[in-house]
């Protein structure tokens, strides 16, 4: 009995770890919205009914603050106060609606094949699980039952941190599965390794050929292929510029950025390039676990930009690998925008 307690704390402990990380970012995402003085987007998402602009971000992601960093805490609480348990039920509850109206929104859009997705499940139902799961527990006449000892206090802990780290992973998987493509003005093509005889890896062939039937179906203008030299001596957005034109496009519908050493550089001088071209639209090209942490680095750079996952012709072999490495990526540029340089829009 005493093991299926413990057991129980570290799964219901998961709960308020998912609430907390979502607490995290919205905080993050109401800063960027101050400094920016533009909408932020919550970084793990539950739309905005407030509209589009600087306060009503600022507000809609404090909210999310405050309710989800309440319900974190008070089912951490061993007895929370009456009133206030009930105030953030009702809270979350508001919430639990919004989310269930994204859902929503997601299969009406993918009924009328206006995105397509590999893992047709949003995340929005992720969340409304786990708000539906607080307010559970948080309407019990104790929060998590557990025993004030050591153990029973690191499996708490263990718990949360892997609440935080599935809710990121399920944004990872399920935002980079789901393809956004529509009309745009470019296609962005992030790199990925050259080999030392020129020879393209599979992972950016993959990125490659989808945009080039973007761009054969008239759905792009422009190609943009950002890269940087790596240790072969060989600059992958060169080895891409070459390999598009193999493919048959045009010299003069390719935009290089040769200096893209991360995917925070790709961002900054795609801005640049779609200045100086008057482009205003974009499609992103990367692997799905990729496009999320793509996603909230060119809504920083004020870039238009839609993401579409590049047709894998088969699995990566470190494709478990890149997954992790993308949620650890996602979640550190998510806490840490508001700190980097603001860009004007």
């Amino acid at each position: 009995m005493k093991l299926r307690r413990l057991m129980s704390v570290c799964g219901r402990s998961c709960l308020p770890g998912a609430s907390l990380i979502v607490a995290l970012t919205s905080f993050a995402s109401a800063l960027s919205a101050l400094r920016w003085q533009r909408a932020a987007e919550p970084c793990v998402w539950i739309s905005n009914p407030l509209g589009n602009g600087e306060w009503a971000s600022v507000v809609w992601n404090s909210l999310l603050v405050v309710l989800l960093g309440f319900a974190a805490a008070g089912v951490l609480m061993r007895e929370p106060p009456t009133r206030w348990r009930r105030a953030v039920c009702c809270g979350l509850i508001v919430l639990a609606l919004r989310s269930a109206f994204d859902a929503f929104v997601f299969f009406r859009v993918m009924s009328r094949r206006e995105i397509v997705s590999s893992l047709p499940v949003p995340l929005s139902l992720g969340v409304l699980a786990v708000l539906l799961a607080d307010v559970w527990l948080l309407c019990r006449t104790t929060a998590i039952d557990r025993e004030r000892n050591w153990l029973a206090n690191l499996l708490t802990i263990v718990g949360m941190g892997f609440g935080q780290v599935l809710m990121i992973a399920l944004h990872v998987l399920t935002f980079g599965s789901t393809d956004y493509r529509r009309d745009a003005d470019v296609a962005i093509v992030l790199g990925a390794k050259v080999f030392s005889d020129g020879s393209l890896s599979l992972a950016l062939s993959d990125r490659l050929d989808t945009a080039a039937e973007f761009f054969r179906e008239g759905r792009v203008r422009f190609v943009l292929v950002s890269g940087a030299t790596g240790v072969e001596g060989i600059n992958e957005a060169t080895a891409m510029r070459g390999y598009l034109i193999e493919a048959g496009l045009p010299a003069d519908r390719l935009l290089v950025d040769p200096d893209g050493v991360n995917t925070l550089a790709t961002a900054r001088n795609a801005r640049r390039l779609m200045a100086e071209h008057r482009l205003t639209s974009a499609l992103v090209v990367s692997h799905y676990f990729h496009l999320a942490r793509c996603k909230l680095l060119f809504e920083e750079q004020g870039i238009a930009a839609v993401t579409v996952p590049a047709r894998m012709s088969r699995r990566l072999l470190l494709e478990p690998y890149y997954f992790a490495r993308e949620c650890v990526g996602y979640l550190w540029y998510a806490l840490t925008r508001p700190l980097r340089p603001v860009v004007r829009t």
